[in-house]
């Protein structure tokens, strides 16, 4: 078995060894910290330096009709949203490592951090095609995210935190240097608590998909 297939290092970074870390608990508070600072803040950044709409084309590009059936159009908006499940899953495949002791890095992690900084840069430009949202002042844009009967973007997200910390040590095709090695699927490993937890994420993503659902229906 490959030295790789665990995740047994001393890697003496601490935020890359939180994100590597045998237990899954470990993992997802780091990224969680990770997530709420990248989150919080390119909001802001983006609110001061960018345009209003900066990224309206790449929300129009993603809007679809939905059902005006409550429950046909949150499965709509549910299978939707799993092309970042997707996203996540195959990047959760390949890791990468620079030095000898480090722990490999899932390349799952940055897809959902990119994720995270999209819907930021999103947030806080006000890029939203169905709505007008220019003259919301920047705390009230970042403290509506946090009213979850309200807004689905926060548990989505955190579904999908869920998802890319389970899949942390799930890769197949590892990357140091210039050397590329692989293993076998036989010889991924999986817990009780990595399975639930991405159970518990999908169905976050199901439950954020009733309430966006549920405020496209209310609207139109």
């Amino acid at each position: 078995m490959l030295e790789s297939s665990k995740m047994k290092c001393s890697d003496k970074t601490m935020v890359r060894e939180k994100l590597t870390s045998e237990k899954l608990y470990i993992r997802i508070i780091c990224l969680t910290v990770i997530f709420l600072i990248a989150f919080i803040g390119t909001v802001a950044l983006s609110y001061f330096f960018l345009p209003d709409g900066f990224l309206n084309s790449y929300s129009e590009s993603r809007d679809f009709e939905t059902s005006s059936n409550l429950l046909v159009s949150t499965l709509q908006i549910f299978l939707f949203n799993q092309m970042s499940v997707v996203a996540i899953l195959v990047g959760s495949i390949f890791a990468k490592k620079r030095k000898e002791k480090e722990c490999y890095l899932t390349l799952g992690y940055y897809c959902f951090l990119l994720l995270v900084l999209l819907n930021a840069v999103i947030l806080g430009t006000g890029s939203f095609s169905s709505t007008n949202t220019a003259s919301i002042p920047l705390m009230e844009r970042i403290a509506g995210m946090f009213h979850f009967a309200q807004h689905a973007g926060m548990i989505e997200m955190f579904g999908l935190l869920l998802i890319a910390c389970s899949l942390a040590d799930k890769y197949l095709v590892m990357t140091h240097g210039k050397n590329t090695s692989t293993r076998s699927i036989k010889e991924i490993t999986w817990k009780k608590q990595e399975i639930l937890c991405i159970i518990i994420g999908i169905l976050l993503m199901l439950f954020a998909a009733f309430i966006e659902s549920r405020a496209i229906i209310a609207m139109g």
